[in-house]
């Protein structure tokens, strides 16, 4: 088989570069491998299912971009293509004293990252979450929860349509590098696949 492009793991990430490279530019050949009988077997079908906001991450940097676009892309997409998905929330409490510097930090950053954030005392956090005892909290309205196994199902119903190939139980063992004859600078990949 020859392709433009392998991809190996059929998580949400090589799902996603799949489904990308096929609708940026149609007929390429795209190969998708996975070593499992499904996708998303393994860190994409087994983590808790968060859209993230980004209000960890030092304000105005990638990380923060790119949270907060891709909590906005990901909620849009599944509204989109009918994927169930909660837009829950988050609290993040302090319980010490200690901690009331840092929960304040992560404030400040919030805000910066331009992000809404509710501040919290005792009793409103109580009226949130009743088993969550705390000083001071805040909550993050934007974090959201979904099943990344459904979402990497609507990826990969893209790809073939788009001239992409999914092969499952394909695990690959060796990759070897050669050079393509003088006129084509490309370097052309060999896989050792199960």
């Amino acid at each position: 088989m020859k392709v433009d492009y392998a991809i190996i793991g059929g998580g949400i990430l090589g799902l996603s570069v799949a489904m990308h490279l096929g609708q940026r530019q149609p007929g390429l050949r795209v190969v998708l491998l996975e070593k499992e009988s499904r996708l998303a077997a393994h860190q994409t079908g087994r983590n808790s299912g968060v859209i993230h906001s980004g209000i960890y991450y030092a304000p105005g940097s990638l990380k923060a971009r790119q949270a907060r676009e891709g909590n906005r892309s990901m909620v849009a997409f599944c509204e989109k293509y009918g994927i169930a998905y909660a837009v829950c929330g988050k609290v993040i409490v302090a319980t010490q004293q200690a901690e009331i510097s840092r929960l304040d930090q992560l404030l400040a950053r919030a805000r910066a990252n331009k992000l809404a954030v509710e501040l919290l005392m005792p009793e409103a956090n109580k009226n949130i979450e009743p088993h969550a005892r705390c000083l001071k909290g805040l909550r993050i309205p934007s974090t959201a929860i979904v099943s990344y196994q459904e979402v990497c199902t609507k990826f990969s119903q893209f790809i073939e349509p788009q001239g992409g190939v999914i092969r499952l139980n394909s695990e690959v063992f060796a990759i070897s590098e050669r050079e393509i004859p003088p006129l084509d600078t490309r370097t052309r990949l060999s896989l050792a696949l199960a």
